[in-house]
């Protein structure tokens, strides 16, 4: 169904994301939210590297399959990687390159 205004209401993840990236007024919370899951992921990655905590091998593991699982099921569906699934690949690589960089720095 479309709106008055044109524009239909988004039904799935990829509509609702597609949003931060079209809408300019959005850009801050997205690299507010982008920051905050990159902190959060990095911080699970060091800790499970460097201090060899169970629970953060436990925590990096059920993350990694969680998003393997979505991204397998993305890739059934569309036949490619949508907007949420590229999305996922794109926090763990910034939280492997922040995890690094705090190991590197000795903050880890």
């Amino acid at each position: 169904m479309t709106e008055p205004g044109g524009e239909r209401e988004p039904r799935s993840l990829d509509d609702w994301l597609r949003q931060f990236f079209r809408d300019s007024t959005l850009v801050p919370v997205l690299l507010v939210a982008v920051g905050c899951f990159t902190a959060i992921g990095a911080g699970v990655i060091a800790w499970a590297v460097r201090g060899r905590s169970l629970a953060a091998i436990a925590a990096l593991v059920l993350l990694a399959g969680m998003s393997a699982d979505a991204l397998l099921r993305d890739r059934r569906r569309h036949g490619r990687l949508g907007l949420a699934s590229r999305c996922v690949l794109g926090l763990w690589a910034l939280s492997a390159a922040a995890a690094a960089a705090a190991v590197a720095l000795g903050l880890a």
